[in-house]
Order: C-alpha cells, then sequence, then structure tokens
C-alpha cells in the first residue's frame, strides 16, 4: 500500500518517515516556505502539496494536518476573534480538500480529527507544585493544565496525593505508577513552568476531547456514522478502527475498534 504524510508540524511525532510521499521531505522545512507564528508551515504552503497526494492514482491511504488553528489558539486563546477566524479560514481549506475529492467519492472515507481541545488562561499565578508537597516529590514536568510529578524515594502516593490536592491550583490527581503522580489543574489554571501560552493550552483534563467528523461516500462511512452515534471515541481508536479497512493487521494496538 503507498501512503503520503502532508503536515504542518512535523517533528517526529506523527511518526511520517515511513510514508511513500512525505512533506516537508525527511522533515525538513523547504526553504522560502511561508510559516506561521511558531515557524510551522502555514495552511497555504500545506494545501497544494496535499492536494497533489489526493490527485495521486496510486495512493491508498492520506494523512494531511494543517497547523495554524493550533498556533493562533495558543497565542490568542481558542475563543479570541483571531482563533474564530483560523477556524473559518482552515473550514475553507477543508472544503477545497473535500473538493478535490469528488471525482472519488463512493471510494472516500474522510476523517476529520484534532489532536487536543484548548482552555483560554485566566490571569492567575501559574500553580506551583514544587512550593509545597511536605517534602514528598521532588521533581515535576509540566504541560499546561496538567502535570507529572515525580515522587521521592519510598513515598507514599496516596499521602502525596492529598498533599498535592492541598496545593493552589491543582483539581485532580491520580497514580501514573509507583514514582509518578498526574495532576491537573483548575480551569483556566496552568502549572509554572519556564514558557507559557500566552492564550490558549493544552493538558487539563478538559482538553483530552477532540473532533471526530466522518464523511464520504464509501459503503462503511455508514457503520462508521452509526458508531460515534453511540459513543465518542479516543484518538487512539482510530488507527485499529482504519486498519482492518485497508485490509492491514494491528495485533496489539491501543484503543478499540468502533467497528467492532
Amino acid at each position: 500500500m503507498r501512503t503520503a504524510a502532508v503536515v504542518g508540524d512535523d517533528r517526529g511525532l506523527l511518526a511520517t518517515g515511513s510514508a511513500s510521499i512525505r512533506w516537508p521531505p525527511d522533515g525538513a522545512i523547504p526553504a522560502g516556505t511561508a510559516l506561521d507564528a511558531h515557524g510551522y508551515p502555514a495552511n497555504r504552503a500545506v494545501l497544494p502539496r496535499l492536494l497533489d497526494a489526493l490527485r495521486a492514482d496510486d495512493v491508498d491511504f492520506v494523512f494531511g494536518h494543517f497547523n495554524e488553528s493550533d498556533t493562533v489558539g495558543h497565542d490568542f486563546g481558542p475563543e479570541s476573534d483571531a482563533a474564530r477566524e483560523c477556524y473559518a479560514a482552515t473550514d475553507r481549506v477543508v472544503g477545497e480538500v473535500l473538493d478535490a475529492l469528488q471525482d472519488r467519492w463512493p471510494q472516500t472515507i474522510v476523517i476529520i480529527v484534532s489532536d487536543h481541545d484548548m482552555q483560554p488562561r485566566d490571569a492567575s499565578a501559574p500553580v506551583d507544585v514544587m512550593a509545597a508537597g511536605d517534602g514528598l516529590w521532588d521533581a515535576y514536568i509540566p504541560d499546561g493544565g496538567a502535570a507529572l510529578v515525580h515522587l521521592r524515594p519510598g513515598a507514599d502516593a496516596q499521602q502525596a496525593g492529598a498533599a498535592l490536592q492541598r496545593v493552589d491550583g491543582v483539581q485532580t490527581w491520580l497514580v501514573g505508577d509507583t514514582a509518578l503522580l498526574i495532576a491537573g489543574a483548575k480551569p483556566g489554571r496552568i502549572f509554572k513552568a519556564p514558557r507559557y501560552s500566552s492564550g490558549g493550552f493544552h493538558g487539563a483534563p478538559a482538553t483530552a476531547r477532540t473532533v471526530a467528523l466522518v464523511g464520504g461516500g464509501h459503503p462503511h462511512v455508514q457503520r462508521l456514522k452509526a458508531a460515534l452515534s453511540q459513543r465518542r471515541p479516543h484518538l487512539a481508536d482510530w488507527a485499529p478502527t482504519l486498519a482492518p479497512l485497508l485490509g492491514v493487521e494491528m495485533p496489539g494496538a491501543d484503543g478499540t475498534n468502533l467497528l467492532g
């Protein structure tokens, strides 16, 4: 099977190296490419490469990724005027992609997802985990509204969790493993970090919600539609759901096949 991956953010996390057609080539953004405010290829730079991949007759699976709405949401907030304008512009870009598929619509399945939701920051001080804890933890890694907290050797996880709950701004916690706690901040609060998003952030429990849209003229689309009407999918469910439709086996994959 030949595949294509045309993405706005190719820093290795998307694992696009195995694609038959890849842009940016080898993960390196070509000189002169239009970039967004965070240095990622702008939607207008990604779109023509994605359309080229969709026109290729010998490609069975195409993965496209537009990044601009993420950048604008982080900078100005997910409900800002700038973000809403970017969402509308991205919708128009997606419309061009769908138009390009019309000749093969009966053979096409379209899945549109996001990698996360986003929360706007409030004006409160960042949550400082290291300012408390009774010596029960010695380090933490923040990611917006969530943090991994590393326990000291021998520290009791339940005792540490109770102490974590008393930290101003912490809303939830759970045990990650014997040495880690996972902390969630109250809505609008962000964990103290060297750098912050100025407008919106992810990591908080509510930002685990993602977009899940299905379309196309392939017969399996109606089965997917029925599955989505029964429950909200997890991002990990898409790979084991789509793989069998492409004749690919994925034993041991995370997630659940939505089609059973």
